[in-house]
Parts: C-alpha cells; sequence; structure tokens
C-alpha cells in the first residue's frame, strides 16, 4: 500500500496550468481512498481473526466437556474399585479437575475482549494460554500413565487438544509455535534451528550443525533447492522460549551434485566416502540416474570436501 501511494503521488510532480489548482484537492481525494482501502483491510484481518477466535472458543466447549465427563467418570471409576481411593488415585483425581478448571478458565480467556487480550494482541496471548492448558493435560497423563489407568475420554480430549493446535497453525505469526512447525528460524546470530511439533502445545528446537544439514534436510523434506524460503526471523525471546533439542547433523554422501546457479558447464559430483568425484562424461551421468538425481548446493559445501578420483 506504502508502494502505491508513493508512485501515484509521483504522478503530480510536475503540475502545469489547471492541475496545479487541482493539485491539492487531487492529493486529499486520493490520500482518503488509500486509507479507507487500508481500513477496509484491517476490517477484513479483524473478521478473520474473529473467525478464528470463534473457532478455538467451539473446540474448547467441546474439550471442556469432555474434561468434565473424564474427570467424573474417573472418580466414579476409583470409588468403585474399592473401599478406599489410594493416594496415587486421588493425585489423578486432583489433575483431572485441575485440567477442567484450565478448559474453563481457557474458555474465559477466548472470551476477553479487552486490554492485553485485545484483538490485536489476541492470537499471540490465546496461544500462550493454550500452552498452559495443554500443560495441564500432560500432567493429568503422567499420572495416570504412572498408576496404568488410561481411558479411552484421555484420548477423546488428547485428539481435540491436536485439533485446536491444528487451528492455531493456520495463523501466521512469528511468536506462534504451531505456525512455525516444519519451518527453518533464526534470531540475531547466524544460527538456523528447525522448529519440531511433538504433541499438542509441545514444541522444540533442533540447531542444524552447518549449511550442509540444512541443505540436505531440505531435500529430504522434497522441498528443492532453496530452503530460505522457509525461513522465519523471530526474536531473541521467541527463540529462547522454545526449549532445543538434539542438533541436525547431514551430509550428501552417495549423492549426486552440483553448485547452485545458472551457469553452463557446471561440474557434477558424486560424494562417495567423504571425497567429491567428478563424473568423467555424459554417459557417467546417465548410468548414474540423469540430471532429476542432481542437487544442487552451495558452492562452499562442495569445497568443503576433498577432491577424489573421477568416475568413469
Amino acid at each position: 500500500m506504502k508502494a502505491t501511494r508513493l508512485y501515484l503521488t509521483r504522478l503530480y510532480l510536475k503540475p502545469r496550468g489547471l492541475a496545479r489548482w487541482l493539485l491539492p484537492y487531487s492529493i486529499a481525494i486520493l490520500c482518503l481512498f488509500l486509507s479507507i482501502l487500508e481500513s477496509r483491510e484491517v476490517g477484513i484481518s479483524s473478521a478473520a481473526a474473529a473467525d478464528r477466535r470463534a473457532a478455538i472458543f467451539s473446540l474448547g466447549v467441546e474439550l471442556e466437556k469432555l474434561a468434565t465427563a473424564l474427570a467424573e467418570n474417573t472418580f466414579n471409576y476409583f470409588k468403585g474399585r474399592s473401599a478406599v481411593i489410594t493416594e496415587k488415585e486421588q493425585a489423578v483425581l486432583f489433575k483431572a479437575e485441575a485440567f477442567v478448571a484450565s478448559c474453563r478458565l481457557f474458555l474465559r480467556l477466548t472470551e476477553e475482549r479487552s486490554g492485553y487480550f485485545a484483538t490485536q494482541y489476541l492470537r499471540t496471548n490465546l496461544f500462550q494460554a493454550f500452552l498452559y492448558l495443554s500443560r495441564s493435560f500432560y500432567d493429568l497423563e503422567a499420572e495416570m500413565r504412572e498408576i496404568g489407568v488410561m481411558p479411552y475420554g484421555l484420548a477423546d480430549c488428547r485428539r481435540w487438544l491436536d485439533r485446536m493446535d491444528r487451528e492455531f497453525a493456520s495463523w501466521p505469526a512469528e511468536d506462534n509455535l504451531a505456525y512455525l512447525h516444519q519451518k527453518y528460524v533464526k534470531a540475531a546470530d547466524a544460527t538456523v534451528y528447525m522448529i519440531e511439533r511433538r504433541g499438542p502445545g509441545i514444541y522444540v528446537r533442533h540447531a542444524f550443525k552447518n549449511l550442509e544439514s540444512l541443505y540436505r534436510y531440505n531435500y529430504n523434506l522434497k522441498r528443492g533447492k532453496d530452503p530460505w524460503k522457509y525461513l522465519a526471523v523471530v526474536s531473541d525471546e521467541v527463540l529462547r522460549g522454545i526449549p532445543e533439542a538434539e542438533a541436525i547433523e547431514l551430509n550428501f554422501e552417495g549423492c549426486l551434485v552440483m553448485e547452485l546457479g545458472s551457469g553452463p558447464n557446471r561440474p557434477v559430483y558424486l560424494i562417495e566416502k567423504g571425497k567429491k568425484r567428478p563424473l568423467s562424461s555424459p554417459q557417467v551421468l546417465q548410468r548414474l540416474g540423469g540430471w532429476p538425481k542432481v542437487l544442487e548446493i552451495p558452492a562452499e559445501v562442495i569445497r568443503s570436501y576433498p577432491d577424489g578420483d573421477p568416475v568413469n
């Protein structure tokens, strides 16, 4: 929109005759028109946010019903199993009630219309609330697993949390972890990470050991030769808030590679036993699978491999 405003303003840089008198009015009308367009865009964005809020709220309502039924059924199960509810069973019951309370609080936060939860901050803060809700569920799940009780109602709650997580995933923003799943992220330093979802509300970051690992991982996902299309720059605060998991270290062993670019006569190499072996002829390339098998990678990655004997 700013680029459009600048371009249209330049049309009036050299007014002549009547246009000189009409210039102030023309610019005023133009600015008014552009402001209306901008307001319309904001309105559409707000409507989309409201739709997303409504969808998340509806899922939250159903989850609260499932959680309430789970807590009630668990209590009745323990009560009917023996005359005494054991200490570990009490722990499960309290975690179950805590999960129900978390569901109800999440619904209240979803309905909030002012202050910290205003529309312009809506997605970020609701997702944070969802993370707390997920932790409450995992606490309950851990207690149930410890005493060997895993009712169907628990699995139903997990499936509903999965649906809520997927709803957040379609809400793009740099600090929305659900949206960043399987994307590459970096903050102020040069390290690039891959964000992995391990369950509803559970996300970790994997550092790429080097540039080669990033390109190889991108090819493994069949994303092509440009991983930077999937890069999101985030704040240091967002990055620090994501637990770090094991690093990703990959290579191009056994692959046909060539340097990124569009120049002619770029040599093709076979990476074998840690060395780059140039192919001696087009016939060798065809024998090894042809051009569809060749991966384009940065020159510095190719240079990192010592030279090997040609492939004849």
